[in-house]
């Protein structure tokens, strides 16, 4: 019929899944929250580390303290705009845009007590070709990093960091409700890997909340999701049972909920 347009429900508003609303900005305090790591296990058999670029030779650490970062390229003419996402001494969000400099170190304005992602701005006007790190100012503790990937025989950045690693904000929960790992190796009785998840609370208690040995995939659905509270950093882990390095990946996914007591 001539005039007549067909409206799907989820574009016109009248109904749509919670999540998808959730996605779309349309709950007050609320925001979707996904987590990706991304690395390989060192030859090392029962060694966690958690799942990120360096997992192979070092294991994530967190900063002591509030500091001043610096961000940099191992590609001299890498010029891309750096979204940088973390929190300060109090665990308050905190972000800026730093354009790099090629393989000069840029010192970040803001000092970071946490770090959670960096990303090639949405804006940037280029894409970095070489890979990106942000570090402590000696640069010999990294604390994000974005690497290169080959596709189609052209090497460039993937685009942002892969690290199993987040604090919660505060101000906030974060409610985890989808986990998820996968390993390259293929299981059997020597040849498995095992995940687990680790927090460290503010007040400086440390719990291991989950381990679980699995072949090439695992997942977890929570019909209640696992609340983690403001100032909690977790680190999902993966360890190899032999020695010999394995490929991972992990991905989790939750919802930030703003804890102000408003319906």
């Amino acid at each position: 019929m001539v005039g007549v347009v067909n409206q799907s429900i989820t574009r016109a508003g009248r109904y749509e899944p919670f999540e998808l609303q959730v996605s779309r900005g349309q709950i007050t305090g609320h925001s979707s929250l996904n987590v990706f790591g991304y690395g390989t296990t060192p030859a090392t058999a029962g060694l966690f580390r958690t799942a990120w670029e360096n997992m192979s030779t070092t294991d994530y650490v967190f900063p002591t303290s509030a500091i001043t970062m610096n961000l940099v390229s191992t590609v001299a003419g890498d010029t891309a705009s750096i979204t940088i996402s973390g929190l300060d001494a109090n665990y308050n969000a905190i972000s800026e845009v730093l354009v790099l400099n090629g393989t000069t170190n840029v010192p970040t304005v803001n000092q970071y007590f946490r770090i959670n992602n960096i990303s090639v701005s949405s804006g940037s006007a280029t894409n970095p070709s070489g890979v990106i790190t942000l570090s402590n100012t000696g640069g010999t503790v990294i604390y994000a990093q974005i690497n290169t990937a080959t596709i189609n025989g052209v090497t460039s950045s993937v685009g942002t960091s892969q690290m199993a690693v987040y604090t919660v904000p505060a101000g906030y929960s974060m409610y985890g409700y989808q986990f998820s790992a996968y390993s390259s190796f293929n299981g059997n009785s020597v040849n498995y890997t095992t995940y687990r998840a680790i927090i460290n609370l503010p007040s400086g208690v440390q719990r291991i909340i989950l381990q679980s040995p699995f072949n090439t995939f695992y997942e977890v659905q929570r019909h209640f999701p696992f609340a983690y509270a403001p100032g909690t950093d977790i680190r999902w882990q993966i360890a190899s049972s032999a020695a010999t390095a394995a490929v991972v990946g992990v991905n989790i996914g939750g919802v930030l909920v703003l804890n102000d007591g408003t319906l």
